[in-house]
């Protein structure tokens, strides 16, 4: 059987390459946690670009549609104001399957109503 997976998370996965690299590093490295210039490094790609993929920057990457905003990543922040990113522990089995469902190359479609 299928994982299900929420609509809104599919979509913005689907929408975002940067998203799914970001999400897929961090599920990579779990459970160890992050920070934006390393994972900039990481998946090859502007530190504000990564930045606006898990937090939101504006119309091209929304709030709602972030890593965070979606619940799939967490931030950290240390005693000395660095934030740290990582996986919700929560939904770590969700997100391998989700990588499963990306890397099997397979289209998904979500049921709206």
């Amino acid at each position: 059987m299928e994982p299900i997976v929420d609509g809104n998370i599919l979509r913005s996965l689907n929408r975002s390459e940067l998203r799914r690299k970001v999400l897929f590093y961090l599920l990579s490295i779990y459970p160890y946690r992050s920070y934006l210039s390393e994972i900039s490094r990481a998946v090859k790609s502007d530190p504000s670009n990564v930045k606006g993929c898990l937090e939101g920057l504006g119309v091209r990457y929304t709030g709602e549609e972030s890593l965070i905003g979606l619940g799939l990543v967490i931030v950290e922040q240390s005693k000395n104001g660095f934030k740290y990113f990582k996986i919700n522990p929560e939904i770590v089995e969700e997100v391998r399957n989700m990588k499963n469902m990306f890397s099997d190359k397979k289209v998904y479609t979500v049921e709206i109503g």
